[in-house]
């Protein structure tokens, strides 16, 4: 009689996670979508609106307030997907022939690096070879002291870094698929 009543209890349970959980991912997804879109409003501009039973917000403030938090804005925009980070420069050049050098240098790199990201920068009139995207200082030095022996005029430079690549990792079901066949 227990066993039966417990049975019971567990087959509604998993009902209503099954319909709650279609539920959730609809709500999370409208949310998302929400979220995401791009919205040219100001933080002050949303809060000045008038709504119908709400109060009305008054924003005294000097103007350049809001044109440090639109440079503060566009400045994020144009480093997306980047963050302050460290790289080893292991080619500096000018001259007549130095964009090949700088070509060379970088395939050299990358025979004997593969998995390291190699980055050909040109700033007027120098050809600039800089590898790795490193969040420390001390990662970047780790690394350069593998690099000295076939780059000797390597150095560390503090750049602009991509974010780090997630390892992405095929999962055959998931927790909850494995939980409800423990019930079952």
């Amino acid at each position: 009689m227990y066993t039966s009543s417990l049975l019971f209890y567990i087959f509604v349970l998993m009902n209503w996670i099954e319909k709650n959980i279609l539920a959730f991912c609809l709500m999370f997804c409208a949310v998302s979508a929400f979220s995401q879109s791009d919205t040219t409003q100001s933080i002050s501009d949303v809060l000045a609106e008038s709504k119908d039973g709400y109060g009305t917000i008054t924003i005294n403030q000097d103007p350049r307030i809001q044109e440090l938090v639109n440079t503060h804005v566009a400045i994020n925009k144009a480093n997306s997907g980047k963050v302050q980070g460290w790289r080893v420069q292991i080619y500096n050049s000018s001259g007549t022939n130095s964009r090949n050098e700088a070509q060379n240098v970088r395939k050299l790199f990358l025979s004997k690096y593969p998995d390291m990201g190699a980055y050909l920068i040109y700033q007027p009139p120098f050809f600039k070879i800089r590898v790795g995207d490193f969040r420390t200082k001390d990662e970047a030095y780790t690394f350069y002291k593998k690099l000295l022996s076939d780059f000797p005029v390597s150095y560390l430079i503090a750049d602009q870094i991509n974010y780090p690549v997630l390892i992405e990792t095929s999962v055959e079901k998931s927790d909850l698929d494995k939980l409800l066949e423990e019930v079952r």
